[in-house]
């Protein structure tokens, strides 16, 4: 199994993730539409409830179908062509290393689009309700874990080769 393969199947397998991820959210969807058809009464407006089911839903699906179906544009991407034409052999280490990187900072970078969703329909629904709101410490304190969530997600993506050799680096003996 060569290098390519290896990163196009690690994006295959978190596009099935987010796809999964997807699924859970129709369940959801649906009791929340079946008690509004019983006639359930909810805290927030109708419309804004079949939103917050359905931005997940929305998001969990684009992201699977582009995992799923762009791969080999993601390999592409993670695997210049230089790379890709000039070794036939094995993957190293680090090049596997480097596309788990990769493929954990794309589920990070996921989880933070989606918590900053809610986080500022929350923000919304605040400034909504009264222009001079507070904004609670509870909500402070999410949109800096959101913050935090979005950053390590792009430095994993983004810095994958480097975080890669910087643990090869620890793992080799000291020269002198």
């Amino acid at each position: 199994m060569q290098k390519e393969d290896v990163a196009f199947i690690g994006c295959r397998l978190v596009g099935l993730y987010y796809a999964i991820k997807a699924l859970e959210t129709v369940a959801s969807f649906m009791m929340t539409f079946v008690a509004w058809k019983s006639g359930a009464q909810f805290p927030a407006s109708t419309a804004a409830m079949f939103y917050l089911q359905l931005m997940p839903f929305t998001f969990y699906t684009i992201a699977a179908c582009m995992l799923w179906f762009g791969a080999g544009t993601i390999v592409k991407y993670l695997l210049p062509d230089g790379q890709i034409a000039s070794t036939t052999s094995k993957p190293t280490l680090e090049q596997v290393q480097s596309v788990l990187f990769s493929a954990v900072g794309l589920l990070v970078l996921t989880w933070g689009i989606t918590d900053l969703g809610k986080v500022l329909y929350q923000l919304f629904q605040l400034k909504q309700s009264s222009h001079y709101a507070q904004i609670p410490l509870t909500l402070q304190s999410e949109c800096v874990a959101v913050a935090c969530r979005l950053l390590l997600g792009f430095c994993l993506v983004f810095g994958s080769r480097g975080l890669s050799g910087f643990l090869t680096r620890l793992r080799q003996p000291e020269l002198r």
